[in-house]
């Protein structure tokens, strides 16, 4: 199973064995076993791409091996040893803050704990806990799932970060029908957030001045934080060492859910509920200098940071 799987991850029989620091012929060997088993072809030789039997053999190989490892991570747990990996998918607006406060304490507790994490936004994130690449998701609230349970952590608002000299900076708070004509960067169509920010624009009868379309939430917020243009963005995205600009909470938007996305079905291995308990810690203390976003910006539960 490994090695079909390394197969469709590499993108061939060769690719595979390099990775894997093996031979072809190993490679070759397991899968054609596994063929053999099964009764099907599951790579296609010629292309080195699995076959739609692959595919479907693969996505279940990933999840089974999984478990393999939880079988071994929980008997570790039993004896006060948690071993294991955990891989968790971030948005990286809220990773590139979380991170520093949770892989260091993780590793101060579980020094056997692999904890892996990537990076990506909360669409692809979903896809990749869907075919089990990730254990974890920590997102955007996704559209209600039979397949996926969601934690909410806490709420955010959006704002405009914009440069210090404009004159809407002085402003306590701002309406989209006060964004009419200022240039800003947006998510490109077909993206949730653009369609809410079309739809609210025609709802109050302007045009946006849109510089660019920038897919990803944290590519959008850097090239504000540059100054290339402003930007709607949300609160946390915001480092608190940035100056000369203004972050101004934007009235007619609704606040943006974060939480923690995993398989309904899914056992929670050792690891895993290691990485979620000290998630809720963290969450749970509400000094607001653990946090590096703008002050009354940030909800936990019901407190107002």
């Amino acid at each position: 199973m490994r090695a079909l799987l390394g197969v469709e991850e590499y993108g061939g029989f060769s690719a595979a064995a390099s990775a894997m620091e093996t031979v072809q012929s190993n490679i070759s060997t397991h899968v054609s076993r596994l063929e053999s088993e099964l009764e099907v072809v599951l790579v296609e030789r010629r292309t080195g791409s699995l076959t739609p039997e692959g595919t479907a053999v693969a996505k279940r190989a990933r999840l089974i091996l999984k478990e393999m490892e939880a079988i071994q991570s929980d008997l570790h747990a039993l004896k006060h040893d948690i071993q294991g990996t955990v891989r968790m998918g971030m948005i990286g607006t809220t990773g590139r803050w979380l991170i520093p406060l949770l892989v260091p304490e993780l590793t101060k507790r579980h020094p056997n704990l692999h904890f892996a994490v990537s990076e990506g936004t909360t669409t692809s994130l979903e896809a990749r806990l869907h075919n089990g690449t990730v254990d974890l998701a920590l997102v955007n609230k996704p559209p209600y799932s039979e397949e996926f349970a969601f934690k909410s952590l806490f709420d955010e608002e959006y704002v405009l970060f914009i440069n210090a000299s404009h004159p809407l900076a002085a402003k306590g708070s701002v309406t989209i029908a006060e964004l009419n004509g200022i240039g800003l960067i947006v998510p490109p169509k077909g993206i949730p957030f653009r369609e809410l920010l079309d739809t609210l624009a025609k709802r109050n009868r302007i045009n946006f001045n849109i510089i660019a379309e920038v897919d990803g939430v944290r590519l959008i917020a850097s090239m504000a934080f540059d100054g290339y243009a402003p930007a709607i963005i949300p609160a946390t995205a915001v480092p608190h060492y940035l100056s000369d600009f203004a972050v101004i909470p934007v009235k007619d938007l609704p606040n943006r859910r974060i939480g923690i996305a995993k398989r309904k079905r899914a056992l929670e291995s050792a690891p895993m509920i290691s990485v979620l308990d000290l998630i809720d810690e963290i969450f749970a203390n509400d000094d607001s200098s653990r946090f590096p976003m703008p002050a009354g910006t940030y909800k936990v539960g019901e407190h107002k940071l």
